[in-house]
């Protein structure tokens, strides 16, 4: 999904456009620039001033650039324990699954994970959720190094779309999650919504993290 707001704030003028695609900021920037041209009359559209990134514009779900996400990954991990139950004020409650988990909600997402990936390895450090936002329903985590894990986020189809009963997927890879864990014990993950800058510059994981999850259980 895309979006791009433009504001003429002196004016009291806004416009919200919204495309169900992403990386379609220069399409929607044209759309915005012909719907002032109709409506405000802005004649030529050299005249209507681009969007400000750092005020008025912003496009949603930034992908992470350069990276290929591995079916599995085996590696071995930072440390045990990191399934579990996580909390963040903003985006409430999700489970972490591992490939031993067994609880039945975990079941139920690792099985619509092999729908379309028959062959993660029971020793894989990978996690999996189900994860409901606007853009996603489901959650993979890969374990890349250290403490870090790479998120990606969209829609998991065990039983295929409409007529096609094929399963696939939408996942795509969005960002990077550092856990952090304090004593032998696992405090949390957090991340910020694109990898353009490192979690722990300028102070720990959950204070630069635009996104912090603490782990309940």
């Amino acid at each position: 999904m895309s979006a791009v707001v433009v504001a003429a704030l002196d004016d009291g003028i806004g416009i919200v456009v919204l495309v169900n695609a992403d990386a379609k900021r220069l399409s929607l920037e044209k759309i915005i620039v012909g719907v002032a041209e109709k409506v405000f009359s802005a004649g030529n559209s050299s005249n209507f001033p681009p969007a400000d990134d750092s005020i008025t514009s912003r496009s949603t779900m930034p992908r992470h650039s350069g990276v290929t996400v591995r079916a599995d990954s085996a590696r071995t991990p930072p440390y045990p324990g990191l399934a579990g139950t996580y909390h963040s004020t903003g985006y409430g409650t999700v489970v972490l699954c591992s490939v031993d988990s067994s609880s039945p909600s975990c079941r139920s997402v690792l099985d619509d994970f092999r729908a379309v990936n028959e062959s993660i390895s029971p020793n894989s450090t990978d996690l999996f959720a189900s994860f409901n936002t606007v853009w996603s329903k489901h959650a993979h985590f890969t374990h890349t190094n250290a403490s870090k894990y790479l998120i990606s986020l969209g829609m998991v189809y065990p039983e295929g779309y409409g007529k096609n009963s094929t399963p696939f997927s939408t996942l795509a890879p969005i960002t990077t999650a550092q856990f952090v864990v304090e004593n032998g014990k696992i405090v949390g993950f957090g991340f910020n919504d694109s990898d353009t800058s490192d979690l722990t510059h300028g102070g720990s994981v959950e204070e630069t993290s635009q996104v912090w999850f603490v782990k309940e259980a």
